[in-house]
């Protein structure tokens, strides 16, 4: 890997970007004219990222005296790094006098891709006109010789390129002074795209990237500048090219922010421009104004991501949506096609039926699954509404109307004092919402609080309700009420990312292979157990927010339970019936019998069909203690039996195949 090669080059970096930069050859030998060269101009545009900062001697130290970067440097592609890190702290220390007379120097790192799977940096450093510059230069030019580098020297134009040659690890440390800056790389070609560009700046005079250079205020730990049109290459060369997700991508021109270091948590602060040419949801989002969103007040504790949108109308958003889309006819033909399909299937119209009661604000949320099956994460969606009222009364109407056309047979049932409800609408959330929620089909809903709330899964809908019952929601727990008061409650786009929670649904997501990896290196993983990323629109773009919490996992922490086979036939794991189960059985898989004892204690309970015995059954001792455990099919016991006295204890266990000769037990 890249990083592995990187061991020699880092420190010959460190030393001549930070002492060379300082000085080595002088301002008054190598810029007799006194020019000072803007550093940015010598940029290549093709820079993925950039990295900026005025005092590269303490912010390192700040980084590295972190407890995240002590623990980060132990991640095996970091190893090297964190050899070499530790070896530059020793440099830094032994050398405090003559490191603390340089003052302030401006060091510049781009990010440059090589080939399509590998990448290389550019050092700039600022000079300036610093005293005693012939020991400085007589120091480094010392260090160089006992590193048995081997010397070179190429007129390129008016300007010198010196080489320094390591025959252990067949690399070139190439140099080149223009007028008081200092370029490093271990690319020869990056320095020469850097000179050929010299004379006239892409990158500077991109309107686009001056925008967020001007608007990001110099200070703190260092400043950061990310480049969307490079960033797919980048990404390449460490992701499979389908979960690149380049339509999001080419919708922005350049992110600029500003870091910061403090205690365990990392911050990047700054401005996102936006590219309106692209018909993205973004470009609508920049248009439609921001909101406070507050799901959080409903969705779950078990909340490992969640996605909100705010808007100052929805109304207005969708028209923005409709505008970009318009900017492409293949896709506003089919934005316009899906439309008519959904209102002739469903009788309804959209603008009358739905816009008209979505409020400010939608909310997607995944929570912590034990089992993903078929890499399938069910979703949660909140909408807050305009009026409960209003919300209430179309939802009424549509599923009127979706009666009248189709043969469906669901109920609305309360559960927990709320009520369950159905929607067959297939299509309705991709036609609103695009392909972000173009999974969630025919969803069950209900409301909680000031929230419509949907789910794709009646369980994952039935675990929010009993949490929110419970007062266990996401807004409860205290790492978030920490985490997130930091960010702006009024946004246009609010992502956050529980890793704890999240790594178990990475089971189901990843490969085999994959996922071994990730249990192996799972406490680099779960050391980010918060993160969070914020954008607030303002004119041409978003106010830009990312921030991550690190925390050093404990051992328990680490523990990842092998999850066991699951057996259909058999209720091994199964004590009682929950409420949730109870629900799901009597109103979501289909019908149950029930029948009581005089004194009114339930007696069994059992999923029928066909008016025969057909899935799980449960009996009970007058007392409420299980009698019997066991499950039919086609109205045969089927599986293992289990069988109680009537203090609990289990006194046998009888197991039933298809195969054997017993008559259905018709209900009686």
């Amino acid at each position: 890997m890249y990083f592995a090669a990187m061991k020699r080059k880092l420190l010959w970096i460190a030393l001549l970007g930070l002492l060379g930069g300082a000085g080595w050859f002088g301002y008054k030998y190598w810029n007799a004219s006194g020019i000072d060269a803007d550093a940015f101009s010598m940029v290549p545009s093709d820079a993925v990222f950039i990295v900026e900062t005025d005092e590269p001697v303490e912010a390192w130290r700040s980084l590295s005296a972190s407890n995240m970067w002590q623990h980060l440097k132990g991640f095996p592609p970091l190893g090297d790094i964190g050899k070499l890190a530790d070896g530059l702290d020793a440099i830094i220390a032994d050398n405090a006098t003559l490191f603390s007379a340089f003052g302030k120097r401006n060091l510049i790192i781009s990010a440059h891709m090589t080939s399509a799977k590998d990448y290389d940096f550019l050092y700039i450093a600022d000079m300036q006109q610093g005293a005693k510059l012939e020991p400085i230069r007589t120091g480094i030019l010392s260090l160089l010789k006992q590193g048995g580098f081997r010397f070179s020297e190429e007129k390129v134009g008016e300007h010198t390129l010196y080489g320094f040659y390591d025959a252990n690890d067949k690399s070139t440390l190439t140099l080149c002074f223009v007028a008081n800056r200092l370029l490093c790389s271990y690319t020869k070609g990056i320095i020469e795209k850097s000179l050929a560009e010299y004379a006239e700046p892409k990158l500077k005079n991109n309107v686009h990237f001056t925008q967020v250079l001007n608007e990001t205020p110099a200070g703190g730990l260092c400043r950061f500048f990310l480049n969307y049109e490079r960033l797919p290459a980048y990404l390449a060369a460490y992701m499979e090219p389908g979960s690149i997700p380049r339509e999001l991508l080419s919708s922005m021109y350049f992110s600029g922010t500003h870091a910061d270091f403090e205690g365990d948590r990392i911050d990047f602060e700054g401005r996102t421009n936006i590219n309106d040419s692209i018909s993205t949801y973004l470009s609508a989002l920049s248009r439609s104004g921001s909101a406070e969103t507050e799901a959080e007040k409903v969705l779950s504790k078990h909340t490992a991501f969640m996605l909100s949108m705010g808007f100052s109308d929805f109304a207005a958003f969708y028209s923005n949506l409709r505008q970009v889309m318009d900017q492409d006819a293949e896709s506003a033909e089919q934005f316009t096609a899906s439309q008519k399909t959904v209102e002739r299937l469903l009788n309804i119209r959209i603008n009358d039926h739905i816009l008209s009661w979505i409020g400010r604000e939608v909310t997607m949320a995944e929570y912590r699954q034990d089992r993903v099956i078929g890499g399938k994460i069910h979703k949660v969606i909140a909408i807050r509404p305009r009026t409960m009222e209003l919300a209430k009364s179309n939802l009424d109407h549509i599923e009127k109307m979706i009666r009248r056309r189709t043969p469906l047979k669901f109920k609305n049932y309360m559960y927990k004092d709320h009520e369950v409800r159905y929607l067959e609408a297939k299509g309705l959330f991709r036609l609103l919402f695009g392909k972000l929620f173009g999974k969630i089909e025919k969803p069950f809903y209900t409301f909680l609080g000031d929230y419509v709330v949907f789910s794709d899964d009646p369980r994952t809908l039935l675990q929010t309700i009993d949490d929110y019952v419970n007062g266990q929601t996401l807004d409860k727990e205290t790492d978030f009420q920490a985490f997130s008061s930091t960010f702006s409650k009024t946004r246009s786009v609010f992502a956050y990312l529980n890793m704890p929670r999240y790594f178990s649904d990475l089971r189901g997501l990843l490969s085999p292979a994959k996922w071994q990896s990730a249990k192996y290196n799972r406490s680099y993983i779960l050391c980010f157990p918060q993160i969070g990323f914020h954008f607030k629109a303002e004119e041409g773009g978003f106010r830009t927010r990312f921030s991550a919490d690190f925390r050093k996992p404990g051992e328990q922490d680490l523990i990842v339970p092998e999850l066991q086979p699951l057996d259909v036939d058999s209720m091994e794991a199964l004590d009682s019936l929950s409420d949730v189960d109870q629900f799901m059985i009597e109103h979501i898989n289909g019908n149950v019998m029930r029948e009581y004892y005089d004194n009114g204690q339930l007696k069994f309970i059992a999923e029928v069909k066909d008016n025969i015995f057909h899935g799980k059954y449960l009996e009970y001792w007058e007392n409420g203690m299980v009698k019997v455990k066991g499950k039919y099919r086609d109205g045969q016991k089927t599986g293992r039996w289990r069988f109680f006295n009537a203090e609990g204890v289990l006194e046998r266990r009888e197991r039933f195949g298809r195969d054997k000769e017993t008559d259905p037990e018709p209900l009686l």
